[in-house]
């Protein structure tokens, strides 16, 4: 149908060849409804054609034109200002600043205003949850990472004495807390760099953190320094504090335990409320005498397990027996009661 009306159209603008022509007709003679179609074609063609009144060009347009060319010397006195203007000649309209932006209207108004907020409301609303879930995403890995390092650490310290026992916290004097196992692997070069022994989200939290102080400065240090220098090991992961054997404090021992934990993010206990102090979400990583490191809640633990933060007795100190695990934060101290000062201070096992 489409292909017949382009024959009609061109018929009645005389565009067909003949044979063409001659088939429109006998179409038209043959088809009443084809000839009324073309009528009406016709008299649109016809209302189209009504306001076409064809303009005179301008007297000599085209010998100005020429002349224009052959006489480039004549485009100076058409574009110099201070020639007459010629009334004729088409007025420019001034364009008022950023009128082709803005369609003609150079005024903002309020609906612009209020789209414009409502856009950097909904980038605010998709970009900063990212932002801040990218962080602690980040922040996580990074911790996690840290604790494997620590980990292959104490590992290798443990390897190395024949007890395979990690770092041992003392009973008593300048090493008596628990984050004095990060000086000892530095130390001892175990680890080259105090970064990785830091927890990285309460390190953030904490302005100005205390640094972290070396075993020299620890054992040397006159007594009224020593808790400030321990004040460096808060930031500290929290460590195994060891257990108690027959009256006597012990290092943990490395046996590959998937369930036994040797460290963790910085966690402490509050009132009695376990509170981990690592990571926003509540949540935190733990590192395991196998090796491996689990990001887990206190909410996935089951009850027996939170006891990894508590001993047998519900006390931040040593465990009781060689089962019983606990990790405290870095300026936590194994013993709940102060110990005789008259007591043999173990000295820290051999590097």
């Amino acid at each position: 149908m489409t292909k017949t009306r382009e024959h009609w159209l061109g018929y009645l603008m005389g565009a067909l060849d003949e044979n063409e022509h001659a088939s429109v007709e006998q179409q038209i003679a043959e088809d009443p409804r084809a000839a009324d179609e073309i009528d009406q074609l016709r008299t649109h063609l016809n209302m189209l054609s009504d306001g076409l009144d064809e303009a005179a060009p301008p007297v000599g347009l085209a010998t100005r034109t020429c002349a224009l060319l052959d006489n480039p010397s004549l485009f100076a006195e058409v574009l110099d200002p201070s020639s007459p203007e010629d009334e004729n000649a088409p007025t420019l309209k001034e364009k008022q600043p950023f009128e082709s932006i803005g369609g003609g209207n150079p005024s903002f108004t309020m609906m612009d205003m209020m789209v414009a907020i409502g856009a950097c409301v909904a980038a605010v609303a998709i970009f900063f949850p990212a932002l801040a879930s990218s962080r602690m995403l980040a922040t996580r890995l990074q911790c996690e990472n840290n604790l494997r390092q620590v980990g292959m650490a104490l590992q290798e310290f443990a390897t190395g004495n024949a007890e395979k026992r990690y770092p041992a916290v003392a009973s008593t004097g300048p090493l008596s807390v628990a984050g004095s196992y990060a000086p000892r692997l530095l130390n001892a070069g175990y680890l080259q760099h105090p970064e990785v022994v830091r927890c990285v989200e309460s390190a953030q939290q904490n302005s100005q953190p205390e640094s972290l102080p070396t075993v020299e400065q620890l054992l040397n240090a006159p007594e009224s320094d020593v808790e400030r220098l321990q004040q460096g090991l808060a930031t500290v992961y929290n460590y195994n504090l060891g257990n108690v054997r027959e009256g006597k404090l012990q290092a943990p021992l490395m046996r590959g335990r998937a369930l036994y934990p040797v460290a963790s993010d910085v966690v402490v206990v509050q009132d009695g409320q376990i509170a981990p102090q690592g990571h926003e979400d509540g949540r935190f990583n733990i590192l395991f005498d196998d090796g491996h490191v689990e990001f887990i809640s206190l909410e996935d633990l089951p009850s027996s397990m939170k006891h990894y933060f508590l001993n047998d007795k519900g006390e931040v100190a040593a465990g009781v027996d060689e089962d019983d695990a606990v990790i405290a934060n870095g300026i936590a101290r194994p013993f709940t009661e102060d110990i005789s000062t008259e007591a043999e201070v173990p000295a820290p096992p051999a590097e």
